[in-house]
C-alpha cells in the first residue's frame, strides 16, 4: 500500500481517554506530510534526471557504436585499398616484365637479323674483293701479254 501526503493529511485517529494530544498529532502529521511531499518531489526529480541520464547514455552508446563501426569500416577500406594497390602493383610489374621480355626478344631478333646481314655483307665484300683481284690479275696478264707482244714486235722490227 502506497501512502501519499494526502493520505497522511486526511488520516483521523480515534480519541480515547488518555490518548495523544490532538494538536501534537496534527502538527506531526503535517510535518510528515511536508517531508513526504519533499521526498516525492526529490524522487520525481531523480527519476527525471535518471530518465535524462539514461537517454543521454543511450545516445552516447549509439554514437560510440557509430564511431566503432566507422573505425572498422575505415580500417577495412584502408586494407582494401592496400590490397588493391598491391594487386595493381603486381599487375604493373607483370606487365612491365612481359613488355621487357617482348622488347628483349625483339631486340634479340633484331640483333640476329643485323648479324646475319653483316655476315652477308662480309661475304659479299669477300667475293667482291676476289672478283676485283681476278679482274686486276686478268688486266695484269693482259698488260703483260700486251707488253710482251710489243716487245716481240719491237724485236722483230729491229731484226
Amino acid at each position: 500500500m502506497n501512502i501519499t501526503p494526502l493520505d497522511i493529511q486526511q488520516k483521523r485517529f480515534h480519541t480515547s481517554f488518555r490518548g495523544y494530544q490532538r494538536t501534537e498529532v496534527d502538527n506531526f502529521l503535517d510535518l510528515v506530510r511536508e517531508e513526504m511531499e519533499e521526498l516525492l518531489r526529490e524522487v520525481t526529480e531523480l527519476r527525471e534526471f535518471r530518465q535524462t541520464y539514461d537517454q543521454r547514455l543511450h545516445e552516447l552508446n549509439e554514437r560510440e557504436e557509430t564511431v566503432k563501426n566507422t573505425v572498422i569500416m575505415t580500417q577495412k577500406l584502408a586494407e582494401d585499398m592496400k590490397e588493391n594497390a598491391r594487386r595493381e602493383a603486381a599487375v604493373i610489374v607483370k606487365d612491365t616484365e612481359i613488355r621487357s621480355q617482348k622488347i628483349l626478344g625483339s631486340t634479340q631478333e633484331e640483333k640476329v637479323k643485323l648479324e646475319a646481314e653483316l655476315h652477308e655483307l662480309k661475304r659479299r665484300k669477300h667475293h667482291f674483293l676476289q672478283d676485283v683481284k681476278k679482274v686486276i690479275e686478268m688486266h695484269q696478264e693482259m698488260i703483260s701479254f700486251e707488253e710482251s707482244g710489243q716487245e716481240q714486235q719491237g724485236e722483230q722490227a729491229k731484226e
